[in-house]
């Protein structure tokens, strides 16, 4: 027997904020769930607020005082409607029934819902998977516990969402004093953290504040995680003498350092630059259009009048905020969802004509849902990926090949092949599901929020997977991401998805600008641009649609002179 965690010495004091980090496997749900004695270790003691996590008899008060948040928000969501659920815990442990309903409330709001009075009678399965995960967190937040744990509870949620509840973790942290510790690999958000415990095969390989963290990169890559972008671009910037220190992390304090440094080099009258769209060749053969479409589940209308088309070989992402309807969208494309209103057309044919064969449209369409485990059901890895093939008439001997080479492509090894689905981690299950799409040989591949939840080198093989079925076998790529560092480095075009509508964003970069423009919040930005952004509303006449950290460095010292 393999233990998932051996030999781990932890200790958080009330009102510490601590980050624990690993690549996918090394141990960190486990570690969470015995936190919240959801696991019991089969060696060594657990002391939780004063209580013996071992006795039976402490289960209700260490759940009582330690909430958790999971990283699917549907393994904590049992309600029906958003007010039911958010109540659930409360009730359970005793609140008074004439508190619960301002319990309710104040949850709501304190997650980011401004109407939450009506948002709490909208029922669960209407909601998006970010919009899910904010009513868990206001279920924990309900019940008023002295400790929360999140088990990669952020890892669905846009860049704002994520920012607006890493700060309200951090005021729940200083402010009322809850213990917070967050499970995450999103190195990003380590700066958050008091201190940060870096996970490997169930032991703690490293343990630090951030700044110490991130500067053992090596280490870190060999762990198969990463140094953050704004990390490595303080340290560039460190190390050309533009700034003073290496340790900053935030682009305020970043474009602060410098016009500390460099004050002759701001000017009061900078403008703003407008925003921009860069225009395309249309070639509507052999691509997606939707024309004027509506979607409505009941009485709320998602989706209203949406146009736009997708051409024969692009790589293009859907981007905006959580609960904007993205993911509905793209249900859309292959027939999932039928329109209430509008057309949608597939190489010239519309979809949802009574004489179109909606299966082989679906054929050409491969669709990767957000949570792989909703489109996996077979015994094993290769009767799942087989399984498309076989049904749709191709030989037995052409899918059996099929099947192989799509495992081979997604970078699976041969010994999974007759796995059950429920001794793989999150990183194989997304792998298997991609896998089963390419065994169909699609023309157009949909992936929504394919690197959610994955450590950083499980995210960057799958988006190197996916850049190169782009690339190589010529597959036109439409994907939903939050991740705008990856949608700004791999991604043609940006569709931008708010307010039931659709527009064309251009380039990411372009696209970034005009939501940050129109959402007047920097968080919507790659973290170059919001470098370049906060020094050009400083004054320091620099391009601000700069993507890349070498380039947005080389920007910098441009304008600077240097």
């Amino acid at each position: 027997m393999i233990n998932a965690i051996r030999g781990i010495n932890f200790h958080a004091k009330k009102g510490d904020f601590i980050a624990v980090t690993g690549k996918n496997g090394s141990g960190k749900s486990t570690f969470a769930r015995i936190l919240n004695r959801l696991l019991v270790p089969i060696e060594g003691s657990v002391i939780i607020g004063g209580l013996n996590a071992m006795d039976e008899e402490n289960i209700m008060a260490i759940r009582k005082n330690v909430g958790m948040v999971f990283q699917n928000p549907d393994d904590q969501l049992i309600g029906s409607i958003v007010a039911e659920d958010v109540a659930f815990g409360a009730e359970n442990i005793g609140v008074d029934e004439n508190k619960l309903w301002n319990r309710v409330i104040g949850s709501l709001e304190t997650v980011g819902f401004e109407n939450a009075r009506e948002f709490a009678e909208k029922r669960i399965n209407q909601l998006s998977g970010g919009e899910r995960q904010k009513v868990a967190l206001a279920g924990v937040l309900a019940m008023q516990p002295s400790c929360i744990v999140l088990d990669e509870a952020t890892s669905m949620l846009d860049k704002k969402s994520r920012s607006d509840i890493l700060k309200l973790l951090r005021q729940l942290n200083k402010k009322v004093g809850i213990t917070i510790i967050m499970i995450t690999h999103l190195m990003d958000e380590l700066v958050y953290a008091d201190q940060v415990y870096v996970m490997n095969q169930g032991t703690i390989a490293m343990k630090g504040r951030c700044q110490e963290i991130y500067h053992r990169e090596e280490q870190l890559v060999d762990l198969g995680l990463e140094v953050p972008v704004q990390a490595k671009l303080a340290r560039l910037l460190f190390q050309r003498r533009i700034l003073d220190r290496a340790d900053l992390f935030s682009a305020d304090v970043v474009a602060e350092n410098i016009k500390k440094r460099y004050p002759h080099k701001f000017y009061i009258d900078t403008a703003m630059p407008v925003e921009r769209v860069s225009h395309r060749k249309q070639n509507p053969m052999r691509a997606i259009i939707v024309d004027n479409i509506d979607f409505s589940y009941g009485n709320n209308k998602v989706l209203e009048n949406v146009s736009f088309s997708i051409e024969k070989g692009e790589y293009v992402a859907l981007v905006g905020r959580t609960g904007a309807g993205k993911s509905t969208l793209l249900q859309q494309l292959p027939g999932l969802l039928k329109p209430t209103k509008g057309s949608i057309f597939v190489d010239g044919v519309d979809i949802w004509d009574k004489t179109t064969d909606l299966r082989g449209i679906r054929c050409k369409i491969g669709f990767v849902f957000q949570y792989p485990e909703q489109q996996l059901f077979a015994k094993n890895v290769y009767e799942d990926v087989v399984f498309g093939p076989r049904n749709v008439g191709v030989s037995e001997i052409e899918a059996e090949k099929r099947s192989y080479e799509a495992i081979r492509l997604v970078g699976l090894p041969e010994d999974v092949y007759d796995l059950p689905m429920d001794k793989l981690s999150g990183g194989q299950r997304r792998r298997v599901a991609l896998a089963g799409v390419l065994a169909m040989q699609p023309d157009y591949l949909i992936l929504d929020e394919p690197v959610a939840g994955l450590d950083p080198e499980g995210k960057r093989e799958i988006l190197q997977i996916i850049d190169a079925l782009h690339k190589e076998a010529g597959i036109t790529i439409i994907v939903v991401s939050h991740d705008v560092e990856s949608v700004s480095q791999y991604a043609d075009r940006v569709l931008i998805v708010g307010d039931r509508q659709v527009m064309d964003g251009g380039t990411p970069a372009e696209a970034f600008y005009t939501l940050y423009k129109k959402e007047n919040d920097i968080n919507m930005l790659p973290y170059t641009m919001q470098l370049l952004v906060r020094l050009r509303e400083m004054g320091l006449d620099v391009d601000c649609f700069e993507t890349d950290i070498n380039g947005c460095v080389r920007q910098i010292e441009k304008t600077l002179g240097r």
